[in-house]
């Protein structure tokens, strides 16, 4: 398996959507959910207009899609409902020791590795090359993860190190709200 990771281009939306759809929550049986999921689905438009945004950043093995990382802006991210509900909540937070609204901060996610590719080491490499392409722009990155995702919960506070600063309930579901800071210079 090799391995590279990069900013997305225009080009790899098709195979975005392509793992996006295998992997939402909606399209999943109870037994495909415990493995993880996702809580949202983007439309094309979205998904470029994000990349053109703060940006996506992909891992692929050859030819092939194996995982992405998204990540954008608050502005954008205001006309989703879900993620309205979490940006309310940041408000009223601290994170290292000042308001995350005085923060520069944008939202990290969705997230997504294709299944043959989970437990290879990608969410790492995904993670720590959006923080590269973000660095000098932001400083506080902000996720949720659904409370039934404990698989999600793991991989990012255990495996990436991401702390728990909240909480926020919609549409009846509980979610768990995620930072973790950016260095201004990134090193490998």
């Amino acid at each position: 398996m090799s391995m590279k990771f990069r900013r997305a281009v225009l080009e790899d939306v098709p195979a975005i959507l392509a793992v996006q759809a295998a992997n939402f929550g909606g399209n999943l049986n109870d037994a495909e959910r415990q493995d993880g999921f996702l809580s949202v689905e983007f439309t094309r438009e979205q998904l470029e207009e994000m990349a053109d945004n703060v940006g996506i950043v992909v891992a692929s093995d050859g030819a092939r899609l194996a995982g992405y990382l998204c990540a954008s802006s608050c502005e954008f991210n205001r006309p989703f409902p879900l993620l309205a509900a979490m940006m309310q909540q940041l408000e009223h937070m601290d994170y290292g020791g000042r308001p995350l609204a005085a923060s520069r901060l944008f939202i990290y996610g969705p997230v997504c590795i294709d299944r043959p590719y989970r437990g290879c080491g990608l969410l790492r490499g995904l993670y720590t090359t959006l923080k590269s392409e973000v660095a000098r722009r932001y400083n506080v990155g902000v996720a949720f993860v659904a409370y039934d995702n404990p698989h999600s919960l793991r991989a990012h506070v255990v495996g990436l190190g991401m702390d728990l600063v909240g909480e926020f309930i919609f549409s009846g579901k509980r979610h768990h709200i995620l930072a973790f800071a950016v260095p201004e210079e990134m090193t490998e």
